[in-house]
């Protein structure tokens, strides 16, 4: 199949309602949701992953570019504090808005420049502007060699591409056979009234897929996509329209002219994919027919920078950047729902329930040694953690490579113990009871703490556990003492052994858990230390804990508090993952079949990777932070 324009090699269209060869002439049916292109009976749709660009002009090869130059400046770059120049082109009622920047507005040239200065081709910060260029001519070419940034794209474009979405699109199942007049198509598309039918048998009165009136049932899927387009800021229409005509003479796509909202719409089909394309005096729209044309619409109908959701979100995020985007999330909820039919309202009232935010919005900015990227939601009822700075970072070994942590896990249990039994969901009291039997063996989830889960590096050899913190030291005693009864209580039952030792004054219990339960034997130390109760793989983590002094730990480990301090010091739930020492294996895993690939292509820009590191800030508004280094 030829990517560009989705041809599967055979010349020309079969006539519709006539059959693939030899089948007769007997007539087909062909399936397609309305305002869709139409698929020939029998003629497999191809799966949704072969048509994941095939929205836009031909197959939209060109949104194509544009996602793949996109994506590549949304990972060296960042977003923020300007005004959009093309929200002012987007649909106001889309729900889902990526902006990117390609002209690195304000400090963020020279902060960009500063970051890219520590990778290879990018140490010379006075050929920056040239080595992006060719980065990005690189990336666009992969896609087809006429396609040079530098050429076909930045010579008309303003600074700032972005990508609108109005609806998720869908998968249709569409059945037939020899014997029914017309065969059913479900669409399972989200919308207000439930998956569609489309269309309305006559005469056999099929209606479902085991209605008697088929004996022969051929299903297949087919994918519609989402509706969306591509908005391309204009610094120069004409060159715009010659580089648009050359690309649809290019690739020999007919089209078809029309006026729409006092614009001139443009319509082609490739690969049974409806695309359209339209200019402005501002913008290049490209897209679904429905996109483009709800585009053209704003100018009746309102943009998204009139929409008032959308400009609270962006109040949300400062700073100059070079992408950011914005999620209509209770609008995403609305139209996913929509497609459950009969069970929308139950499903929607079972989301409501979760207290979602109404909005998403998000921005990445480049400093000179690393990147940031906040995401920003508003603060809904669910439960808040709270603030604070890591009270288990000091107990941690300094050889930490990675940790999660979250606070308050005993509060989190039991509210969403709380929100379950709110809920009536079949079968849920027994799962209920299950788990509230379970931790009772425990004495419940009021002691609990705050939480980590660590691993470590020794040389070449890792190892990792779990901290957990109690209300105090006599409580986490007790808490150890329960867990080392329940495994006596058990061993019987699951052939569990148990054994004590003692390491510095400090009692450890280790667990053998034989082959026939997890695969292969492994054992399990678990420990009380002041208010801590620490488990880990053999007793190697346990010891290292035990160690552990303030001048030792991972709280006094440069990298780790430095960056922590760029993400957030006092969050609610953090991570940090030092990638210097997990490189090695980051390669092993990934590219254990081809370590060359490794070798020449990656690893040269992993060798200036720092590490990264994010949090959750509760406030007013939730910011989740993520800051990734280099060196």
């Amino acid at each position: 199949m030829d990517p560009i324009s989705g041809n599967n090699g055979v010349q020309g269209q079969q006539p519709q309602g006539q059959g693939p060869q030899g089948q007769g002439s007997e007539a087909q049916p062909q399936y397609a949701p309305p305002g869709y292109g139409q698929q020939p009976y029998g003629q497999v749709a191809p799966a949704p992953r072969s048509r994941r660009l095939r929205w836009g002009i031909a197959g939209a090869v060109v949104l194509c570019v544009v996602l793949i130059t996109a994506g590549v400046v949304f990972v060296l770059s960042g977003a923020g504090g300007a005004n959009s120049l093309t929200a002012s082109a987007a649909p106001r009622n889309a729900i889902g808005f990526l902006e990117v920047r390609t002209d690195l507005p304000g400090d963020q040239h020279a902060k960009l420049a500063d970051f890219m200065s520590h990778f290879p081709g990018f140490k010379d910060r006075g050929q920056f502007d040239t080595a992006l260029d060719e980065l990005l001519n690189r990336l666009t070419s992969a896609v087809s060699p006429e396609l040079a940034y530098t050429s076909a794209l930045k010579p008309w474009m303003e600074g700032e591409v972005s990508i609108a979405v109005m609806d998720i699109g869908g998968i249709g199942i569409s059945t037939g056979s020899s014997n029914a007049p017309t065969p059913v198509v479900i669409w399972i598309t989200p919308s207000p009234s439930g998956p569609q039918v489309e269309p309305t048998e006559s005469g056999s009165g099929a209606d479902s897929l085991t209605d008697p009136g088929y004996d022969s049932v051929t299903d297949y899927l087919t994918y519609a996509p989402p509706s969306t387009v591509a908005i391309f800021a204009l610094k120069d229409r004409a060159a715009a329209e010659v580089w648009v005509a050359s690309e649809v003479t290019r690739l020999g796509l007919k089209t078809t002219a029309s006026d729409y909202a006092g614009t001139k719409l443009y319509t082609t089909q490739a690969g049974g994919t409806e695309g359209a394309y339209a200019l402005t005096d501002k913008d290049l729209l490209l897209g679904t027919v429905g996109g483009v044309k709800a585009a053209l619409d704003t100018k009746t109908k309102g943009s998204l920078a009139d929409n008032a959701t959308y400009q609270t979100a962006m109040k949300s995020l400062s700073g100059d950047s070079l992408a950011r985007f914005y999620v209509d999330y209770q609008g995403l909820l609305a139209r996913a729902m929509g497609g459950l039919g009969s069970a929308a309202p139950t499903a929607t009232a079972a989301a409501s329930a979760i207290d979602v935010p109404p909005w998403i919005a998000g921005s990445v900015r480049a400093e000179s040694d690393c990147m940031v990227m906040n995401v920003a939601m508003p603060r809904t009822g669910s439960l808040a953690l709270g603030n604070h700075v890591s009270r288990l970072a000091p107990f941690l070994p300094g050889n930490t490579v990675a940790v999660i942590e979250t606070h308050s896990i005993g509060k989190q249990i039991a509210y969403e113990l709380t929100a379950l039994e709110a809920q009536s969901i079949a079968g849920m009291d027994v799962v209920l009871k299950a788990v509230k039997d379970a931790l009772a063996q425990i004495g419940g989830v009021d002691w609990l703490g705050d939480g980590v889960a660590v691993v470590t590096k020794n040389g070449s050899s890792f190892g990792g556990g779990l901290v957990v913190e109690t209300t105090d030291a006599s409580t986490a005693s007790s808490k150890y003492a329960s867990i080392s009864n329940l495994v006596t209580l058990a061993g019987a039952t699951y052939l569990v052994t148990s054994h004590q030792e003692s390491y510095k004054g400090v009692d450890i219990t280790l667990i053998d858990v034989p082959a026939s339960l997890t695969g292969t034997a492994i054992q399990i130390a678990v420990a009380a230390k002041g208010n801590l109760i620490v488990a880990g793989y053999t007793d190697a983590f346990v010891k290292a804990v035990i160690d552990t002094t303030p001048s030792t730990s991972l709280a006094s480990q440069s990298d780790y508090s430095t960056l922590m301090g760029q993400v957030g010091a006092s969050n609610e739930q953090s991570f940090y993952v030092n990638i210097p020492a997990l490189e090695d294996e980051i390669g092993r895993a990934f590219f254990a079949s081809s370590p060359s690939r490794w070798t020449q292509d990656y690893k040269p820009y992993f060798d200036h990777l720092g590490s990264v590191a994010g949090a959750t800030i509760d406030d007013s508004t939730v910011t989740v932070r993520l800051v990734v280094t280099a060196r």
